[in-house]
């Protein structure tokens, strides 16, 4: 193995969204990218299996974890954190790194347009907004009833809707979330943070109706 290859790297893991995608990247690219539609526990091992294959690094070389923290698929980010948690864990070392970025902010790289609104679905009658700002990483994001956003926003760029429960946009605002379009270590410095915990984002936790037992008489 030569030199580059026997120094640490990073690894980009992504699976807020299908196809679940996982990389090396480069400061302006791609090292080794790959993209799965299998389910995330699957295609998580096997995507950076993958990687690993084609850069010729081995895990062992692995020194930092861009994460993805979502929104997304809830299933897919959990796997994703446990997965991040359990490569630092297999590290051992001190010096390894954790870094989260938030999918709107990775959308907005994507837009066609400069400093773009971006919307993501988020449960049933409401979405996430991106209102952007200066410092990518630091750009408002919002949870607000889903007519409101659509009426509000209406030149927004969207986030595929995975589980078609959200009203259609125009398929010409809907994004393609592709990793491959960014660059590398340029874009993903732009947009991320120091992740200490690995947690999918939650920016609002499900609120569950109390349920008050009643007195049934015959």
């Amino acid at each position: 193995m030569d030199n580059e290859k026997a120094t640490p790297t990073s690894l980009v893991v992504d699976a807020s969204t299908s196809p679940v995608q996982v990389g090396i990247p480069a400061l302006n690219g791609w090292k080794a990218l790959h993209q799965v539609e299998s389910q995330a526990l699957e295609g998580l091992f096997s995507a950076t299996e993958k990687v690993l294959e084609v850069s010729g690094y081995k895990i062992s070389n692995i020194n930092c974890v861009y994460f993805c923290e979502g929104p997304g698929s809830t299933l897919g980010l959990r796997l994703a954190a446990a997965f991040v948690r359990t490569i630092r864990w297999s590290q051992k070392s001190s010096d390894f790194k954790v870094f989260s970025y938030n999918a709107l902010d990775l959308a907005s790289i994507l837009a066609p347009q400069k400093n773009a609104i971006i919307q993501a679905p988020f449960r049933v009658g409401f979405r996430f907004v991106r209102i952007s700002n200066i410092e990518s990483k630091n750009s408002e994001k919002k949870i607000i009833p889903e007519d409101e956003a659509l009426n509000k926003y209406p030149d927004s760029y969207h986030l595929p809707d995975l589980r078609k429960r959200s009203k259609p946009v125009d398929p010409d605002k809907t994004l393609v979330y592709d990793l491959s379009f960014i660059k590398g270590l340029n874009h993903l410095k732009t947009i991320s943070k120091p992740c200490p915990d690995i947690l999918p984002y939650n920016p609002k936790a499900p609120e569950f109706k109390k349920w008050t037992p009643r007195n049934f008489t015959a």
